[in-house]
C-alpha cells in the first residue's frame, strides 16, 4: 500500500532533477519498462526499490536490476488501481532526483515516439518491423463467424506468433489463438479462434472492410484493427 505525506516536498527537499524517463503502464501487465539507457547510467545508485512519488502518496517499486531490460515489477501493477487509470496504455513520466527517488508525471509533454510509445518500448511502432493487410468481410450476415488467414501470410505470422491480441475501435484487446487445420487432402489453413466475438464486441458487421496493422510483429503479438469503410 502507498503511504500517504500531507506535503510530499519534504521528502524531496532541496532536491534537484537529475533527468527525465519514461514508461508506460499497460493493462494487465505486471511490469513497467524502462529505457535501458537510464539504467545503464544510474544502476549503481538505484536501490532494488525506488520510490515513486505522485499525489502526495510514495509507492514502493522494486525493479528487476537488468540494465539491458529493466522492468518495474512488484507494485507495479498496484498503481494503476490506487491511481485509477483508465486506459489501456498510459505514458508516465520518470523525474529523476536521485537516491532511487522519482515523481510520477501521469501527463508528461514530450516528443512522442510512434503511436504514442517509447521507441525503446516493446510495444512500440517501428516502422521497418511494420505490417498491415486488409481483410474485406463479405456480404453475408454469417460472414463474421471465422475469419481465415491467407496461407503465406498466416505463415509468416505464426513463424513469429501462435495468438494474437487483437485491438479493436470499441471493447478491450482480446488475446486470440491461431488455429492451424490440415484437412484429408492435406491443405493447410489458419483460423483466427476468436474472431466471432471480438466481431461482435468491436461492431464489425457484414460488408466492413477491416485493416490489420502489425506495429513490430517481431517482438509483439499486438495488432491493431479498425474499420476502412463500413
Amino acid at each position: 500500500m502507498p503511504t500517504y505525506y500531507e506535503n510530499i516536498s519534504t521528502i524531496l527537499g532541496r532536491r534537484m532533477q537529475k533527468t527525465i524517463t519514461y514508461t508506460v503502464h499497460v493493462k494487465n501487465v505486471p511490469y513497467g519498462e524502462i529505457d535501458p539507457c537510464f539504467a545503464q547510467e544510474y544502476s549503481d545508485e538505484l536501490d532494488d526499490q525506488w520510490k515513486l512519488l505522485c499525489c502526495n502518496y510514495m509507492y514502493l517499486v522494486a525493479w528487476n536490476r537488468d540494465v539491458n531490460q529493466p522492468k518495474l515489477t512488484t507494485g507495479w501493477a498496484e498503481i494503476r488501481e490506487h491511481l485509477d487509470f483508465q486506459f489501456h496504455y498510459h505514458l508516465i513520466g520518470l523525474e529523476y532526483y536521485g537516491d532511487s527517488i522519482f515523481h510520477l508525471v501521469l501527463n508528461p509533454t514530450r516528443d512522442p515516439s510512434t503511436y504514442g510509445l517509447p521507441s525503446f518500448h516493446s510495444l512500440s511502432a517501428k516502422p521497418k518491423d511494420s505490417l498491415s493487410f486488409e481483410v474485406a468481410i463479405p456480404n453475408d450476415p454469417n460472414s463474421t463467424i471465422q475469419l481465415i488467414l491467407n496461407q503465406e501470410l498466416a505463415e509468416y505470422i505464426t513463424s513469429y506468433h501462435d495468438s494474437l491480441l487483437l485491438e479493436g475501435p470499441v471493447a478491450e484487446p482480446m488475446l486470440s489463438p491461431i488455429i492451424k487445420f490440415v484437412d484429408q487432402d492435406q491443405v493447410t489453413s489458419y483460423e483466427v479462434d476468436s474472431w466471432a466475438t471480438f466481431c461482435r464486441e468491436n461492431c464489425f458487421s457484414y460488408g466492413d472492410i477491416v485493416k490489420f496493422t502489425f506495429f513490430d510483429i517481431e517482438n509483439s503479438n499486438r495488432v491493431d484493427v479498425d474499420w476502412v469503410s463500413h
